[in-house]
C-alpha cells in the first residue's frame, strides 16, 4: 500500500513486531528459566507472585453498557491506594468500533477523558501506550484516523484498529518509504521520532508540537510539494513545522544528510509511505493491511493461552495496570486494576505475571499490556452521549497520557 502525506500526517505505516527473548513464532518464551550463570554484580532472578483468587469469585458489581459491552467490578474492602479493584469490559466481537485517540501534539499529552470527550458514541476507553514522562511523546508508533503520528523504520510492537472489521489486532511493525526528490530518493527513517535514525531521512511534522524536534545541522522545510526554505549552519535549527509544512532533516555525516545539501528552495519533494507485516496472533499471519489507528504496546503478556510476563523486580511491583485481551472466540475485553502493594507487600494492584494470570481467569487467550502505574484509567458511558465514567478507581485525578483507546456505539 502506498500513500502520500496529508494534512499533519501520513496516510500508511509499516508492521513489524519485536519482543525480547522471542520464541520462533514471535512470542516471547512462557516464564524462561534465568541462564545457570549470572554475571558479576547481576541480581538473582525473582520468583513470580502468586494471584489472588479475586477475579474467579463472583463480581461485586455487574452492568451492561450501549453498544452489547458488559462491565464487571471486583473489589477487596482495603481503602485508596492500598484498594485492589479490578475492572473488566467485555466487548463481543463486531460489536463497538475501535478508534486511537491521541492529545493534540505529540509533546503536550491529554487526559483520557478530555482526548474521548469529543466523540459522545465512545461508550469505554482506556489509556494507551507507554510515554516519555518528561516530553509527553509516545515511544511508538501512533496512527489516528488513518494518518501517521510517528512511526519508525526500526521493528516496534502496536496494536491495530480496524473500524470496518471492528476489530483490534496485536501487529509487527516498521515504518518504509522514501523521500523523492530531483537527485534521487532517500529511505524514510522516522516520521516524528524521538531521536535521529541514521538509516535515512527523519521527517517532522505540525503535529510533533511546540517543542523543537531533533534536527542534524540542515532542515530542509517543505510546504505544498516543494523546497520553501533551508534551515541550518552552524548551529541546528530549533524550531518547528509551521502549518502545512514538513521538515526534513539528518543526522549530520551521514548520507541522507549529504543528499539534503543539495535539495535548494523551488525543487520538488514528496513522500511515499507503506504499511508492511503482518498479524501473529492470527491464523496463517495474514498482512497488517490499512488500520484505522495504531498505538504502540508495551509486550505480549498472554499467548496462545500461556503467561508469558515476567518476574523481574521492576515487573514483580503491585501496582496498577491495564491491558487489552482477546478471547478464543474474538470477543475484546478491556481491563484495568488499580491499588499498590506497601514496600512491595499486600493485594493490592497486580505483578506482571499475576495481572497475565488475571486475564487467563477471565478466559483471555492473547494479551498486549497497555501503560499502567498512574497512567491507567479506564472510563466508561452508560449512555450515548452521556457523562464519563472512571471505573478503576473513584479517588485521585487522571494523569496526561499521550493516546489513549476508545470503542465506538456504531453511528446509526
Amino acid at each position: 500500500m502506498n500513500g502520500w502525506l496529508r494534512r499533519a500526517g501520513v496516510p500508511a505505516l509499516t508492521a513489524v513486531l519485536a519482543l525480547t527473548a522471542l520464541g520462533p513464532d514471535g512470542a516471547a518464551a512462557p516464564h524462561a528459566p534465568a541462564p545457570p550463570g549470572l554475571a558479576a554484580g547481576q541480581a538473582a532472578p525473582t520468583e513470580c507472585r502468586t494471584p489472588t483468587t479475586l477475579v474467579l469469585e463472583a463480581p461485586k458489581q455487574a452492568f451492561e453498557l450501549p453498544g452489547g459491552a458488559t462491565v464487571r467490578i471486583w473489589q477487596n474492602r482495603l481503602k485508596n491506594k492500598r484498594t485492589k479493584r479490578f475492572v473488566a469490559v467485555t466487548i463481543p466481537a463486531g460489536t463497538l468500533v475501535p478508534r486511537a485517540l491521541a492529545a493534540r501534539n505529540l509533546t503536550r499529552p491529554d487526559k483520557p477523558a478530555n482526548q474521548v470527550a469529543p466523540y459522545p458514541n465512545a461508550v469505554v476507553a482506556i489509556n494507551g501506550a507507554v510515554y516519555d514522562t518528561k516530553t509527553g511523546v509516545p515511544r511508538r508508533a501512533l496512527i489516528v484516523d488513518g494518518e501517521i503520528r510517528k512511526a519508525s523504520s526500526e521493528q516496534s510492537q502496536g496494536l491495530a484498529l480496524y473500524s470496518g472489521t471492528r476489530s483490534a489486532a496485536w501487529v509487527l511493525q516498521q515504518l518504509t518509504g522514501e523521500a523523492r526528490t530531483p537527485y534521487g530518493s532517500m529511505p524514510l527513517a522516522g516520521i516524528n521520532w524521538q531521536d535521529l535514525s541514521t538509516a535515512g531521512v527523519n521527517v517532522y511534522t505540525r503535529a510533533w508540537g511546540p517543542r523543537a524536534h531533533p534536527a542534524g545541522r540542515r532542515t530542509v522545510v517543505v510546504a505544498g510539494g516543494r523546497v520553501t526554505a533551508v534551515l541550518g549552519g552552524k548551529k541546528r535549527p530549533r524550531t518547528r513545522p509551521g502549518p502545512g509544512e514538513l521538515h526534513l532533516t539528518a543526522p549530520d555525516g551521514t548520507i541522507s544528510a549529504e543528499s539534503l545539501k543539495q535539495l535548494v528552495p523551488g525543487d520538488l519533494v514528496s513522500l511515499a509511505t507503506d504499511l508492511t507485516g503482518d498479524r501473529p496472533f492470527e491464523a496463517g499471519r495474514p498482512p497488517v493491511g490499512e488500520p484505522d489507528g495504531l498505538i504502540g504496546v508495551s509486550s505480549a503478556l498472554v499467548r496462545r493461552g500461556a503467561n508469558h510476563a515476567g518476574c523481574g523486580t521492576r515487573d514483580n511491583k503491585l501496582r496498577p495496570r491495564s491491558a487489552l485481551a482477546w478471547t478464543a472466540n474474538g470477543d475484546l475485553i478491556i481491563a484495568a486494576v488499580s491499588g499498590r502493594g506497601k514496600k512491595g507487600k499486600g493485594t493490592a494492584g497486580a505483578s506482571a505475571s499475576q495481572w497475565a494470570e488475571y486475564l487467563l481467569h477471565l478466559g483471555a487467550v492473547h494479551a498486549v499490556n497497555l501503560d499502567g502505574g498512574g497512567s491507567t484509567a479506564l472510563l466508561v458511558r452508560r449512555s450515548v452521549g452521556g457523562p464519563l465514567e472512571r471505573l478503576d478507581r473513584t479517588w485521585g485525578a487522571q494523569r496526561k497520557v499521550a493516546d489513549s483507546l476508545a470503542f465506538e456505539v456504531p453511528a446509526s
